[in-house]
């Protein structure tokens, strides 16, 4: 006996796997490795361990295994606000980077937000993720993108935000012109024929370390004049100033208290990317709290120490990462802060100890003095 009951399960059976989300290997049409990251254990100063006292943050970390993979995608839409691509409708969810999977799951494509393709139109690259003006994510997501794109012979054109000074000057430095992008907005949706996705878009190598994200970096800090023989003298303190996210209070006692004992302080903001490049070159010890300006680490050179300032909120190990991939001896200093909950943008409730920190740091100097040619 025929039943309307099944054939209505049915029907919703079939819709529901029309509109399921999909991965990037279900979504490709061609998929190439580009790197291989094997697990390393943290990298830190003296094993974390300090000869007049003291502990490392991160004591046991491992780096993150990962096969990096890069994909071709063909015929598919960019919701330029989550920064997701779609095929056939569906939401491609591992394109999505620290956004709500419920969010991404209901994404469809509106026609009133959307950008057709041109006629004829190349094939584009995706090059950067929701937090398009970041210091931090340009550096570790869309640097190694544009080196490994131009690595592969890439001619095609890139799909960007609206680019500030600094984003422009390294989209050239990789050898690309910014002319010829497709510049997005915010707001809308954008379709292509064919996209060059790579994993490290989507931040898939935060935590990994990986031989072509360094190559990235020595590339990019020779076309600004890098030569790696450069005197390392300085040790530098990385000033947050206005950032808003993670506010100390008294930032600036702490600067200044670094400054009598011979530090020099720095503003990264203030220069461009190129001086940054040349600025960190000649660095034998960084301190600095967790921020886009520790992203900075990617153009120093090896034996440099690094010193992170770590609130107990955020507890994070990206910038060991960033170290360990750049053979960086880490060292991280958890700060007390007050703030018991999570929260990778709440202001302090207390301020720096500044004498133990100036004690840490001077500490950290002499190693440096003692380890780093």
């Amino acid at each position: 006996m025929f039943s309307f009951a099944r054939l209505f399960r049915r029907k919703a059976s079939v819709a529901s796997a029309v509109s399921a989300p999909l991965t990037l290997a279900e979504a490709a049409s061609n998929v190439r490795v580009l790197d291989n990251a094997q697990p390393q254990p943290a990298g830190l100063v003296d094993d974390g361990f300090l000869p007049e006292g003291g502990r490392s943050l991160f004591r046991g970390w491992v780096s993150e295994p990962l096969v990096l993979r890069q994909y071709e995608l063909e015929d598919v839409v960019l919701d330029r606000t989550l920064m997701v691509f779609l095929k056939d409708g569906r939401p491609i969810m591992d394109t999505a980077y620290l956004q709500p999977q419920q969010v991404v799951a209901d994404l469809t494509v509106r026609k009133e937000d959307l950008v057709p393709a041109p006629p004829g139109q190349a094939a584009m690259a995706a090059c950067f993720d929701h937090w398009s003006t970041n210091y931090y994510h340009w550096v570790v997501h869309t640097v190694p993108t544009l080196f490994s794109l131009r690595q592969s012979g890439f001619g095609g054109g890139l799909i960007l935000p609206h680019l500030t000074e600094w984003q422009k000057e390294t989209v050239r430095m990789n050898g690309f012109d910014p002319a010829h992008a497709t510049l997005t907005e915010p707001g809308r949706q954008y379709a292509f024929r064919k996209v060059i996705y790579t994993e490290c878009v989507r931040g898939a190598a935060d935590f990994s370390i990986l031989p072509t994200s360094r190559q990235a970096y020595h590339a990019l800090a020779a076309q600004a004049g890098v030569t790696g023989q450069e005197a390392r003298t300085l040790d530098l303190f990385i000033e947050r100033g206005g950032a808003a996210n993670r506010l100390m209070p008294n930032e600036g006692d702490l600067a200044q208290a670094l400054a009598q004992a011979g530090f020099t302080i720095v503003r990264p903001e203030t220069l461009s990317v190129a001086g940054q490049m040349r600025l960190f070159a000649r660095a034998r010890l960084v301190v600095g709290a967790l921020g886009a300006g520790m992203a900075n680490l990617a153009w120093c050179r090896p034996g440099t120490v690094v010193c992170e300032l770590v609130p107990q909120q955020h507890q994070n190990p990206c910038n060991l990462a960033l170290a360990m991939q750049m053979n960086l001896p880490y060292w991280g200093e958890l700060v007390k802060t007050g703030v018991e909950t999570e929260s990778h943008v709440a202001a302090s409730q207390k301020g720096f100890n500044v004498p133990e920190l100036v004690q840490r740091a001077q500490q950290l100097a002499a190693y440096a003095q003692a380890h780093v040619q």
